[in-house]
Order: C-alpha cells, then sequence, then structure tokens
C-alpha cells in the first residue's frame, strides 16, 4: 500500500514537472507570438507611384485606423444612418470613389475606396483617409458614360462633412458594440483570425469607440456652426485648432469659418517657393505636405515618411489630363488662338503664361483682400496665433520643423494646371464654371448643385444647374448656397446650408469678388474660355 502511494506521488511529480515544463513552454511561445505580433508595422506599398499616390499610408492608419472588419461592417450595422436614399451603397455613399476591379494595382489586398490607406499594425489590418481621399476625383463626359478617375484633382464627389456626420451618430449609437460588430462581420463573412476576434470582442470595439469620441468632442464645436460642407469641400485649418485643443469659445465670430474648396496639387516642383494654400500662408512644398498629412492624423512621431516621399516625387511633375484629349470633339483652336492674347493681357501676370509656363510679374504672390475682394472668411480663419502653433510643430525633428508658416492679408494667385478640372472655382467652390466666373458676381448663380460629376466642356466645369440634372441623381447632391435668397433656388429635400443663411449673407459662402475679365466683350470671354481649356 506504501509503495502504490509512493508510486502514485511520483507519477505525479513526473507528471507535475511535465506540465510545468509545457504550460513554460507555452507561455515563452505565446509571449515570443504577441511580442512578435505588437512589433508588426506593414503599410500596402505599391510599385506604381499613381497607385502609392492613390492607397499608399502617411502614417495616420498607425493613429486613427480603424480595424479593417470594423470599416467594412459599419455601413452595413448603421444603414439607417446612412444618406437617405443611399442607405446599401456602402462609402460609395458619401461620394467615395472606386476603382472597377480591373483597374486595381496588384498589391491591393483589400477592396477599398481610392484615397484609404492599409496597414497591419500590431496585427490588426488598419484602415484610414490618405491623400487621395481629398485630392483625386472623377469626370463624366456623357450621361451614361463610366467615370474617369483622376489623381491629383479635388476631390469632387467626396463629401467629408457627411461622413463626419456619420461616424459621429454611429458612436453614441447603442448598438457600437463587439457583440453587435462582431454579428456583422460574421454575417458578412468577412475573414478575422482568432487572436483578432478575441481582441475585438475584450478591447478593440471599446478602444475604437473611445477613440473615435474623443475626435468627434473637439471636433464637435468648430464644425457644427459652420456651413456644411457639401462634396468636395473641407475646412482646413480648424480641425488642427482643434487637434491643439483650443478653446473654441474664445475664438471670435469672424474667425469662425474655415471651409474651402479642395485644391489640386498637379506640377507641385515648378511651385517651390511660391506662396501656397489659399491664403499663400507657406512657401515650402515639403512643409505644405506636412500640414497636409497631419491632417490625415499623421502626427510628427508617426509620420510615414518613405511614403510620403515617394508620393512627393510624384507630385512633382505630376500632369494633369489634356482637356482636348478628354473633350476633342469640344476644341476650337482657331478660337483659343484668339484667346491666348486676351488671356495675356488679362490674366498672365497673377496666373502665368500659359499652364505649363507660370511665369508672370505676380504669380505664386497674395493679393490683398480689398483688392480681390472674394469671401474673406478662410482668410481670417488663418490667424496669427494659428502661424505660430503650427511653427512649433516637428519642433524635435531636425529639419522637418515648420518655419515658413505665415498670416498674410489676403489670398494667392496660383497657376493654372489643370485649371478645368478645379470647378467650382474661387477658394470656397462658390462659381460653378468659368463662364460664370467672367460675369459680375451679381449674375452669378446664387446657388448650384455640388457633386455631380458630369462635366460641360462648353461652360468649363461641372454641370450644376437643377434643371440640368435628372432629380433622381439629387438624393446624392448637394446646394450650394451664396446667399439667404439662393436657398430658394434650392430643389426641395437636397441637402443644404446647415443653418448658416439664417441670418442673411452664407457665411464663408460669397460669392463676390475677383472681377477679372468681368467686362470683356461676350465674343472675347468665349475665345478666353477656349484658351483656358489648353491648360
Amino acid at each position: 500500500m506504501a509503495e502504490t502511494k509512493q508510486g502514485m506521488i511520483a507519477w505525479m511529480a513526473r507528471n507535475f514537472v511535465r506540465l510545468s515544463v509545457a504550460v513554460m513552454i507555452a507561455l515563452i511561445a505565446g509571449g515570443a507570438y504577441f511580442a512578435w505580433r505588437l512589433q508588426i508595422d506593414e503599410a500596402e506599398t505599391f510599385a506604381d507611384p499613381v497607385a502609392q499616390f492613390k492607397y499608399g499610408s502617411t502614417g495616420g492608419d498607425r493613429n486613427f485606423g480603424l480595424p479593417y472588419v470594423m470599416w467594412e461592417a459599419m455601413p452595413r450595422l448603421f444603414a439607417d444612418l446612412m444618406p437617405e436614399g443611399r442607405e446599401g451603397e456602402g462609402w460609395a455613399a458619401f461620394g467615395f470613389i472606386y476603382e472597377p476591379e480591373d483597374a486595381l494595382p496588384p498589391e491591393l489586398g483589400q477592396s477599398r475606396p481610392v484615397g484609404t490607406s492599409l496597414r497591419d499594425h500590431m496585427g490588426i489590418e488598419r484602415i484610414f483617409l490618405n491623400c487621395a481621399g481629398c485630392h483625386a476625383g472623377q469626370v463624366r463626359v456623357s450621361e451614361d458614360g463610366a467615370p474617369i478617375i483622376i489623381p491629383g484633382m479635388p476631390s469632387n464627389t467626396v463629401d467629408l462633412s457627411s461622413f463626419q456626420t456619420f461616424m459621429a451618430r454611429a458612436v453614441v449609437d447603442e448598438r457600437f458594440t463587439a457583440q453587435r460588430f462582431l454579428a456583422e462581420i460574421d454575417a458578412m463573412g468577412l475573414e478575422i483570425d482568432l487572436v483578432n476576434r478575441a481582441a475585438l470582442k475584450l478591447v478593440g470595439v471599446g478602444i475604437v469607440r473611445e477613440r473615435l469620441l474623443s475626435i468627434v468632442d473637439r471636433f464637435d464645436d468648430f464644425v457644427g456652426h459652420e456651413p456644411a460642407f457639401g462634396p468636395g469641400r473641407f475646412d482646413t485649418f480648424n480641425p488642427a485648432k482643434a487637434l491643439m485643443n483650443w478653446d473654441f469659445d474664445a475664438i471670435p465670430e469672424a474667425e469662425m469659418i474655415g471651409v474651402v474648396d479642395f485644391p489640386s496639387i498637379f506640377l507641385q516642383g515648378p511651385k517651390e517657393g511660391m506662396q501656397l494654400h489659399w491664403d499663400g500662408n507657406n512657401t515650402k512644398v515639403s512643409e505644405r505636405n506636412r500640414s497636409a498629412a497631419f491632417g490625415t492624423g499623421a502626427f510628427p512621431p508617426i509620420l510615414d515618411r518613405d511614403s510620403l516621399a515617394r508620393i512627393e516625387d510624384w507630385l512633382v511633375s505630376a500632369e494633369p489630363p489634356s482637356f482636348v484629349d478628354v473633350f476633342p470633339d469640344h476644341f476650337d483652336p482657331a478660337l483659343a488662338a484668339d484667346g491666348a492674347g486676351i488671356y495675356a493681357a488679362t490674366c498672365a501676370e497673377c496666373h502665368g503664361t500659359d499652364g505649363r509656363d507660370f511665369t508672370g510679374e505676380h504669380v505664386g504672390q497674395v493679393t490683398p483682400i480689398d483688392r480681390i475682394r472674394t469671401d474673406p472668411g478662410r482668410l481670417d480663419n488663418y490667424t496669427r496665433d494659428l502661424a505660430v502653433n503650427q511653427n512649433m510643430l516637428y519642433g524635435g525633428f531636425g529639419d522637418e520643423r515648420f518655419q515658413t508658416f505665415r498670416k498674410t492679408d489676403g489670398y494667392a494667385n496660383a497657376p493654372l494646371d489643370g485649371l478645368w478640372l478645379r470647378a467650382p472655382y474661387l477658394h470656397n467652390g462658390s462659381v460653378p464654371t468659368i463662364e460664370a466666373l467672367l460675369e459680375h458676381p451679381t449674375l452669378r448663380p446664387r446657388a448650384f448643385l455640388r457633386g455631380y460629376d458630369l462635366y460641360d466642356p462648353e461652360a468649363l466645369g461641372f454641370v450644376s444647374d437643377p434643371a440640368d440634372i435628372p432629380s433622381d441623381r439629387y438624393d446624392r447632391l448637394f446646394c450650394y448656397a451664396t446667399e439667404a435668397a439662393g436657398l430658394a433656388d434650392c430643389p426641395a429635400d437636397v441637402p443644404a446650408m446647415n443653418g448658416a443663411c439664417d441670418d442673411g449673407p452664407c457665411r464663408g459662402n460669397g460669392n463676390g469678388g475677383h472681377l477679372y475679365g468681368i467686362y470683356l466683350a461676350e465674343a472675347d470671354k468665349r475665345a478666353l474660355t477656349e484658351f483656358l481649356k489648353t491648360f
């Protein structure tokens, strides 16, 4: 009996040791696995620099990236919060552009819109916006034609304010739970491994929710009072103030509104040294690019410098497509030749000799507001205090430190490369076509529709008159009113100005100023417009 008991004890001891060794090995292996997993930081990269621009990372996906499976599930989980009439369109409901399958780069692992990047960070695929989210657009040449996607032009269909509103409503919804997300992920058949499933269930969804809530809380005061952006516009510098924890209540009313049109970003090399941004507040292309990356959540420590360098190298010489190639039947060379002389006498000293030669006495310089007389909202929004704060960014990163941001007294005279793709015009996108810009401000449309990608090759701008757009398209467009009276021209049920026109003029949306060329004869205006098609 004693021998049996001793044998049992010896057996238990041997197996305890074996079990302990097995547990220890498992813990070491598990620890090594998780240590390796937490070190993963691999963004998708692309051999083609244009694909890198469209889908490459700026680094913001490290900080603000949503798990890819959550990103895919959100439009379905919160379908009732999507734009009315577009509940089943996924992220395309907000104007995000999807390339056709046969045009996608071979390195693209997960289907997603142009203007988003994907990074495997700490073993989790995370998605966020990149440069092309604001700087890639599309053009249709006919009502039933396929869109032509053009990287570098303004994002004419993307409605970031509607996107922000959706995210803000979703994150406070009671359905924003791990259980609901995982159920939707499974229903959609999305792949998710056991570790990521456990991570999302235990902490991941909660972390994402808290991060989104912090962003919504910071931005709400700044964007809630402004005119609704609509497609193709965004507030450039109020988000920077929010990220820097500025006290919204201490900001004067005149400095509140900074909503502008997305700019084109072609041919960056020849623009080095010019006064950049709409108000000319910076003269260094690399600083302007890092500032833009900051807007995608790429703070100095997490900026993806390699990816940004590749994007910058492409932008140095990135050419806009030729209007004549896209619309060969809508160009009159003889009329354009007549317009060249009119342009030289009327426009060249501020905007350059032509669309590739940016020589001109005042090109890349700021015209004071009392001369240009366009809406002052964006100019007033960018203050000396903000310039001082911005110049402290990258302070611990050597030569990367911002040094050239400054307050100006007007708006910059930009070169006009790819002008035909920049519509609507002026810094706030308040004039729909070149044809309208050459009219006296009192004759410019007081309201028009934004977000329609069908192009008008004669007026040089996108089709925007409600009478020229099928009414079944209205639910995805936006009525831009330049004055309170213009709201009467907006079709019923089309989103408009968010209450910003209630007291008279639509704050930040004025279409006045830039009086150059408005007194030309009609024949000369037509010839000038024809010459501008060559830019």
